[in-house]
């Protein structure tokens, strides 16, 4: 207990060790706290800083710790718990360098960091597998119509290649929100100490370089204090999370019998204990539901940094554990949604039978009285308007309706004539026929979706060979510091 708490306190009780220690979240930074050591004390050595032999001492002393190491609570956190594996090892004289002209503020700054870096590119390159598989229903189903809802009734009709890319994009603004805060996320703090640097010369960028840093977080107060980059990404998580609940919410509902428009996989539902023939979404409910856990993380980091003075507080260790929930929490709920949707089955009869059965061609008809009619546009919704509630009175569909009524309502609305052909009148009340002359830019026509289709394919290409580069620079990294310790290990041994 020396190690920590030295001369100037005695040991802390078993109940405040217990409450203080962080070692239950500290699992995530085994890892980056030993290379962050490693590089520290590579750092120390080639500044002359710490003696070759005595820095050499303390690196294979970390080489032989385990990223399963156990921890003692008693000893608070990964950090104290390393250092004191290393002077088990080699003894204090030598050991006792390890936090030289460091802090745990910085090093579990740096350490966040790193690991947060990781979940990001691995969210991110999961999220683009989901968008693999959602691009590829699209090209599946570029003709197949189904009805568009606002207010959860029919709009207008649409194809669902239309529906599904809308889900896409909003998955690929997710990406770019994750990818736009790797920037940020990943700055190195090592060199700040505990908030105001140190008076030996060390090289914070070097240490930067050999951690796969893009820059460092400069400002010595800022760099152990900062945590929006946390929050950042949590509200990140938490959109990209609302949009994946927003589309499991509408298979729930296509899947139940009232709209029977998919079919969720038998190994993504379950059934009930009690009544056979039930085929319960449950993968999908759940989303929605981890979801919320997501919003909580979120409100319980912004309110645990509200009140912070700077720099440093131990407040902030209940803060990471939040990061590392909604990261699992997304991960796992990204790969089972992809997986989930690429077996859901649509039922593209019922789809169309639904389109005909209401009323969604009836934005199309007031613009075709605009166009043929010469009316103003107030002037045909009101007509269609009153053809609809005449259809819905009557007990008539809106084909029987325009056919037999809209001649008389235009005449006592204008006092015109109807002049729109039957041909004309025949594509206005086909639904696909509508969908087609949507050629506007984004609309769903199906020559217009498979163009979008196609450009979303390139962006997807592009945000892959991005996460590819950064895996690729933090493995190089890792590799810069392997090469670099046993290079200075070769130096120590021919001095001998």
């Amino acid at each position: 207990m020396d190690i920590l708490r030295g001369k100037r306190l005695s040991d802390l009780s078993s109940d405040a060790a217990d409450y203080t220690s962080s070692i239950g979240s500290d699992k995530f930074l085994i890892s980056s706290v030993i290379k962050i050591n490693k590089a520290h004390m590579l750092m120390l050595m080639k500044k002359g800083i710490v003696d070759l032999k005595e820095g050499c001492g303390c690196l294979q002393a970390l080489e032989k710790i385990p990223e399963d190491m156990p921890m003692s609570p008693k000893l608070e956190d990964v950090h104290m718990n390393i250092e004191a594996l290393v002077v088990e090892n080699v003894g204090e004289t030598i050991g006792g360098q390890l936090n030289l002209a460091k802090s745990r503020n910085d090093q579990v700054a740096t350490a966040i960091r790193m690991v947060l870096r990781e979940f990001i590119l691995n969210i991110a390159s999961s999220l683009n597998h989901l968008r693999k598989v959602i691009l590829k229903r699209c090209e599946e189903h570029l003709t197949t119509v189904m009805p568009g809802y606002t207010h959860l009734q029919h709009a207008q009709p649409i194809t669902l290649a239309h529906h599904l890319l809308a889900y896409h994009d909003a998955f690929m603004r997710d990406c770019e929100r994750l990818m736009e805060s790797y920037k940020r996320v990943n700055l190195s703090p090592m060199g700040a100490c505990a908030l105001a640097t140190t008076g030996f010369k060390i090289d914070r960028e070097m240490v930067s370089e050999l951690l796969g840093f893009d820059g460092l977080v400069e400002n010595s107060m800022d760099a152990v204090s900062a945590r929006d980059f946390l929050v950042e990404v949590i509200s990140d998580l938490a959109i990209l999370m609302t949009n994946l609940s927003r589309f499991s919410e509408e298979l729930v509902l296509w899947s139940t019998q009232e709209f029977s428009i998919a079919e969720m996989p038998d190994e993504y539902s379950s059934t009930s204990s009690i009544m056979p023939q039930k085929k319960n979404p449950v993968v999908a409910e759940l989303i929605r539901a981890k979801t919320s856990k997501v919003y909580g993380n979120l409100l319980t980091s912004l309110s645990i940094l509200k009140s912070l003075p700077y720099s440093y507080n131990l407040d902030l260790q209940d803060l990471t554990p939040n990061i590392w929930d909604s990261c699992q929490i997304t991960l796992s709920s990204i790969n089972v949604f992809k997986n989930m949707l690429e077996k859901v089955k649509f039922n593209e009869k019922r789809l169309l039978e639904l389109v005909k059965s209401g009323m969604s061609i009836a934005t199309e008809l007031t613009d075709t009285l605009v166009r043929e009619q010469k009316i103003p546009f107030r002037t045909s919704h009101r007509i269609v308007g009153m053809l609809v509630k005449r259809a819905l009175s009557e007990g008539k569909s809106l084909d029987q309706a325009v056919k037999e009524d809209l001649a008389d309502i235009i005449r006592e609305n204008t006092g015109k004539s109807m002049s729109i052909s039957e041909e004309v009148l025949g594509k206005v009340l086909d639904p696909v026929e509508n969908i087609k002359i949507r050629t506007i830019k984004g609309g769903p026509s199906p020559n217009e979706v498979l163009r979008m289709t196609k450009e979303r394919w390139k962006v997807l290409k592009d945000d892959d060979e991005l996460i590819l580069k950064k895996k690729e620079s933090l493995k190089l990294a890792d590799d810069r510091l392997v090469k670099e310790i046993l290079s200075l290990k070769e130096v120590t041994k021919a001095r001998k």
